[in-house]
C-alpha cells in the first residue's frame, strides 16, 4: 500500500506541471478556433456587405438609366412630375426622383424633400458623372445619387439613409464596437464609427468588390469570442485530453514508478550500491571472480529491484552513470587472483560522445586492477551489428588489453551462433532458464545440451548461471560446465557474504 501511495504521489508531482501546461495549450487551441471561426464569420458578414453594397450601385444606376430614357429634360410638365412620381412608388431603390437642367429648372416629385442648393453643392463637389451624398432633412436623413447624362442635364434619386444603411449594414452590426466605410469608386457612400478609440484587441478588415472597397474595424467581447455553447463541450474535453497526455508523458517518462529524479537523488544519498555473486569453480568450490550488480534501497519503497530501474537508466542512456558509481564503490575491493565480471551493452560498446576504449579504462584505474582482472558481460537485450566496425574494433582493442569477454544470458536475447562466429567471446553464460529445466523434463532441456556442445565445438567457455540444487550442479560438471554461479554457490551480497561458497 506505501508503494501504491508512493507512486501515485510521484505521478501527481512529475505530471502536475505537465497537466497545467497541455491545458493552457488546449485553451489557447479553444481560443483560437473561436476567433478564426469570428474572424471566418466576420469575412462572409463583410462580403455580403460588399456584394449587397455593388449590387444596390448597379441597380441605382440602370434604374437611373432607365428613367432617364423615359423623360424629356426640356420642361417641367405635369407628366414628368407624373412620371418621377410613379417611378419613386415603383422603385426598390429610390424614394424619390427629380431632374435639374438649365431648360426645365428643378423639377421633382411629390413630397420630394430635397432643395435644389443642395443638388448644386453636390454636383460642385467633385468630377461626375455620378455623384451620391447625404442630405440631413428635418425628419429623416436622406441619401442622394446624381447621373449626368448630358452637359448640365442632371438625373437625382433620394432614398432614406435609414433604410439604405439597414439594407447595407444590419441594426445588430451598429450595436457592437466596430467602424466601417463603404467606397465606390474611392468615393465614400457610406460610414459609421461607434468606436471609442482603438483597443489592441480588435479585427480588420480591407478587401475589394467590384466598385465597393470595405474598410471595417471590429472589437468583440469576450462573450463573442468564447461561445458558452463552445465552452460546454469543449472545457471538458480539454480536462480529458489533458489528463490523458499528461498521463501517457508521465508514464513513458517511467519505469514501474521510477523516475530519473528519483535516481539522481538516490546516487546523491548512496542508495544505490554494488553487490557482489561470486563465480565459482564448481569441482572446487573456490571463486574465480564475482559479478557486480546492483542494489537500490529506498528509505520508502525499501528494496527495489534492478528491473525496476536498469532498464530506465537503459531507456535515457544511463547505463555509464550507474556503471561508473558502482565502480567508485568497488573501489580496491577485487580480492587478489580473482576477477571482476562488468555488464556493458552493445550500446555502451558502441556510443559515438565517448570512446569505449576510453570508458574502460577509466573503469580499471578506478578499481585499481588490470586488465586481465575484468571480465565484460555483454548484455544481449538488443540484437549486435555484425558488421559494425566499430564494434568489431572495440573488442578486438579490448582483447589485446586483456580483458575476456563474454555473452551474458545467451539463447535467450537476440543474438545467437552467427554472434558467436562473428565476435568469438572468450565465454558464454548460460542463462539460468536452461539450467531450472534440469529439475523436470522440460522441453528445454535438450536446447541446454546443444548450446553446452555448441560452446564446446566453438573452443568457446561456459559459465551457467542460476545453479540452485545440487542435482543441477553435478549435471553440468558431468557435461564438463565447472564455472558455475547460483544461489547453491553463494548468494549477491558483499564480498565477505560472496566468500561463503570458499569455506565450504
Amino acid at each position: 500500500m506505501i508503494r501504491r501511495y508512493w507512486q501515485l504521489a510521484h505521478y501527481i508531482r512529475h505530471g502536475w506541471q505537465l497537466f497545467v501546461v497541455i491545458q493552457l495549450l488546449c485553451l489557447l487551441a479553444i481560443l483560437s478556433l473561436c476567433w478564426v471561426n469570428l474572424s471566418s464569420e466576420l469575412n462572409s458578414r463583410l462580403t455580403i456587405v460588399a456584394d449587397t453594397t455593388d449590387h444596390y450601385y448597379n441597380t441605382a444606376i440602370t434604374r437611373l438609366d432607365q428613367l432617364a430614357s423615359e423623360l424629356s429634360f426640356n420642361e417641367c410638365s405635369y407628366d414628368a412630375e407624373f412620371r418621377l412620381n410613379r417611378a419613386g412608388l415603383e422603385s426598390n431603390v429610390f424614394d424619390h426622383f427629380a431632374f435639374l437642367s438649365d431648360k426645365a429648372g428643378y423639377c421633382r416629385s411629390q413630397n420630394n424633400p430635397l432643395t435644389p442648393l443642395f443638388v448644386g453643392n453636390l454636383i460642385q463637389s467633385g468630377p461626375g458623372p455620378i455623384w451620391f451624398g447625404r442630405y440631413q432633412s428635418e425628419q429623416l436623413p436622406f441619401f442622394v445619387f446624381v447621373r449626368e447624362f448630358a452637359p448640365k442635364q442632371y438625373l437625382i434619386g433620394v432614398s432614406k439613409l435609414i433604410y439604405l444603411e439597414n439594407r447595407l449594414v444590419s441594426y445588430r452590426a451598429k450595436t457592437v464596437q466596430a467602424a466601417l466605410s463603404l467606397d465606390i469608386d474611392g468615393r465614400t457612400l457610406l460610414a459609421f464609427n461607434n468606436l471609442e478609440g482603438l483597443p489592441w484587441f480588435n479585427i480588420h478588415r480591407t478587401f475589394q468588390f467590384g466598385h465597393v472597397t470595405v474598410d471595417a474595424t471590429y472589437v468583440p467581447d469576450l462573450f463573442q469570442v468564447v461561445r458558452p455553447e463552445w465552452l460546454s463541450y469543449s472545457v471538458p474535453l480539454a480536462l480529458l485530453i489533458s489528463l490523458s497526455i499528461s498521463g501517457l508523458m508521465v508514464y513513458r517518462r517511467s519505469h514501474r514508478g521510477i523516475y530519473l529524479a528519483d535516481l539522481d537523488v538516490a546516487f546523491q544519498r548512496k542508495e544505490i550500491y554494488p553487490v557482489f555473486q561470486p563465480i565459482v569453480d564448481a569441482s572446487s568450490n573456490q571463486p574465480l571472480g564475482y559479478e557486480v550488480m546492483a542494489r537500490w534501497d529506498h528509505p520508502v519503497m525499501g528494496a527495489i529491484s534492478p528491473n525496476s530501474f536498469i532498464p530506465l537508466m537503459e531507456r535515457f542512456g544511463r547505463l555509464d552513470t550507474l556503471l561508473t558509481e558502482l565502480v567508485k564503490q568497488c573501489q580496491g575491493q577485487v580480492p587478489t587472483g580473482c576477477y571482476l565480471s562488468l555488464n556493458l551493452s552493445g550500446e555502451q560498446l558502441t556510443q559515438s560522445f565517448r570512446d569505449p576504449i576510453q570508458f574502460v579504462q577509466s573503469l580499471l584505474s578506478k578499481l585499481q586492477i588490470d586488465a586481465n582482472q575484468l571480465m565484460i558481460e555483454i548484455t544481449e537485450r538488443e540484437a549486435l551489428d555484425y558488421e559494425n566496425p566499430k564494434l568489431i574494433a572495440t573488442l578486438n582493442r579490448l582483447r589485446e588489453m586483456g580483458v575476456t569477454l563474454a555473452f551474458d544470458d545467451f539463447g535467450t536475447g537476440h543474438n545467437g551462433i552467427g554472434c558467436l562466429k562473428a565476435f568469438a567471446p572468450d565465454y558464454i553464460k548460460i542463462d539460468k532458464s536452461y539450467v531450472h529445466t534440469l529439475n523436470g523434463d522440460a522441453v528445454q532441456k535438450p536446447v541446454l545440451e546443444a548450446i553446452i556442445q555448441l560452446a564446446k565445438s566453438m573452443n568457446i567457455g561456459i559459465i551457467a548461471e542460476g545453479v540452485e540444487t545440487e542435482g543441477q550442479r553435478q549435471f553440468l560438471l558431468s557435461r564438463g560446465v565447472k564455472r558455475q554461479q547460483g544461489y547453491l554457490l553463494g548468494r549477491p551480497g558483499n564480498l565477505q557474504t560472496a566468500n561463503a561458497a570458499e569455506d565450504r
